[in-house]
């Protein structure tokens, strides 16, 4: 059942999302940046009345999605729904400059699909290569059958073939195609069919942030106006620790609320935001204090520590968790932060 598949998803999707706000939080430290300030963060009643303006648009897509229209009409019409609102400004009060408004997004929006469009034809060569030779079929039947019964390299090798055939095709083709190659080979390996699809689905989705082709990156960077080189990167960096998850819910099932009890989903839980704050961390390079390449390597271990599913390794993770923080405390109490300094440094200059 569709509510089986949904709930089944709850638990990755959260955790990935905090994978990235996790990442984004790192980011933060490590390059000095800060928050408002209480007197610039705006009130509950301002936030709320202000985010009532965009709600128009993300309904009418939300309610063409679930009467299962495709994502491009749900988008257009989304997109037309919010030509009213050019009428009105965020606090539902008549806009003069209104005429202003259209001309403005109707140019900024022909500037962005242009960019679009010019990155998506070069990404389009890469993608008429696998496609038209069959190259990625070739290659995803091939590394299944390398996999030679070994679980874990089959996995692996599951994941190259899911994150090359979505280079070329939508994630559901990706899909489609892998499942039929390397979801029966999982199966028998003694996975679960759920968990074996996930695997496989999660892993097309991910081909859109993972170069060459990324062509999420790609739009991201046409709309933020940002070097789409420089997006890919952090757009890695932060989703390293995610490339992961479907690796702990193919050897816990739990994760997908499949198999055991709540005891054994949270307990899963708990390993997995530990192993991913720690595995973003020595991505990224920051805790507490900026990491240099052995405090990376520890970082990480630790976080692989966390994501296998074993009493002892479970233990050795505590130990690892304790020592580092209490480590990365030390270091924090004792060492100013460059980025503290050079802040102060610049006030006191002005």
């Amino acid at each position: 059942p569709y509510l089986k598949i949904a709930l089944a998803a709850l638990l990755p999707s959260v955790l990935y999302f905090f994978t990235v706000w996790i990442g984004v939080h790192f980011f933060a430290m490590r390059d000095g940046l800060h928050g408002l300030e209480a007197k610039e963060i705006p009130s509950w009643s301002e936030t709320m009345g202000a985010s009532s303006f965009f709600i128009i648009p993300f309904a009418v897509l939300i309610f063409f999605l679930l009467r299962l229209y495709t994502p491009q009409y749900a988008a257009f019409w989304a997109a037309l729904s919010t030509l009213p609102l050019a009428f009105v400004t965020p606090d539902w009060k008549y806009d003069r400059t209104f005429l202003t408004k259209i001309k403005g997004a109707v140019q900024e929006g022909a500037s962005q699909v242009a960019m679009i469009a010019s990155i998506c034809a070069c990404a389009q060569i890469i993608i008429a290569i696998l496609s038209y030779t069959g190259f990625g079929v070739k290659i995803s039947t091939l590394i299944v059958d390398l996999g030679g019964g070994n679980l874990f390299f089959t996995l692996v090798l599951t994941m190259a073939a899911c994150i090359i055939l979505g280079m070329e095709v939508p994630t559901t083709a990706a899909y489609i195609m892998a499942a039929v190659v390397a979801a029966p080979v999982l199966i028998k390996l003694g996975i679960h069919p759920l968990a074996a699809h996930f695997f496989i689905f999660y892993y097309a989705i991910l081909s859109a942030i993972t170069p060459p082709v990324c062509g999420a990156v790609f739009i991201a960077s046409g709309m933020a106006g940002a070097d789409w080189l420089k997006t890919a990167g952090y757009s890695l960096r932060l989703s390293y620790a995610a490339f992961l998850l479907p690796f702990v819910f193919i050897y816990d099932n739990s994760m997908l609320l499949i198999t055991g009890n709540l005891f054994d989903t949270l307990l899963c839980v708990i390993r997995v935001t530990m192993a991913m704050i720690f595995l973003s961390a020595g991505f990224i390079g920051q805790f507490r204090r900026e990491l240099n390449i052995p405090g990376k390597i520890v970082l990480l271990a630790v976080g692989v520590l966390w994501i296998v599913n074993h009493w002892l390794w479970d233990l050795l993770a505590l130990i690892g968790t304790i020592l580092v923080v209490w480590d990365r405390n030390l270091i924090y109490r004792n060492t100013p932060n460059p980025q503290n300094v050079e802040s102060e440094r610049m006030r006191s200059d002005g």
